[in-house]
């Protein structure tokens, strides 16, 4: 019995990941939706955008702090103020500590070049970490 109790006890703890994240988008003009990784996201050519993000640790003692989430736009490091990638990101992520155990960031871009564009958020640690990709389609004019 303690074995197979042991044995559902690891299952699910694979099963279920590290982080979990939320996001919330918020236009220039201040209206703010929740995006999810399930549905592409309409942004508008030109617009400048703050992403907000959120993260709860489901376990204690993370190795990764918040500055070690990646971002990779279609594939490549989002670098800040990178005029040749779609979004300019304007600024490094701002993180602050909600509690202690989940973290919260903002980041501000601007949607530069129409087309569809994939965003992954990475999180690399020992403790299965995340990876959630957010799909923009910038559509041209305002």
């Amino acid at each position: 019995m303690r074995i197979l109790l042991t044995m559902v006890m690891l299952t699910a703890a694979a099963v279920l990941p590290a982080c979990e994240f939320t996001y919330t988008l918020t236009n220039s003009s201040g209206t703010e939706q929740e995006v999810s990784t399930d549905t592409p996201i309409v942004l508008h050519q030109g617009e400048t955008y703050t992403l907000s993000l959120s993260y709860w640790e489901d376990h204690r003692s993370c190795p990764l702090g918040p500055e070690g989430t990646l971002f990779l736009l279609d594939g490549a490091r989002w670098r800040v103020q990178r005029e040749t990638q779609p979004l300019i990101l304007l600024d490094q992520p701002l993180w602050e500590d909600s509690s202690s155990r989940t973290k919260t960031g903002t980041l501000s871009f601007t949607a530069q070049q129409s087309g569809s564009w994939i965003l992954e958020v990475l999180r690399i640690c020992t403790r299965e970490g995340y990876q959630g990709e957010l799909i923009f389609l910038v559509s041209e004019g305002g």
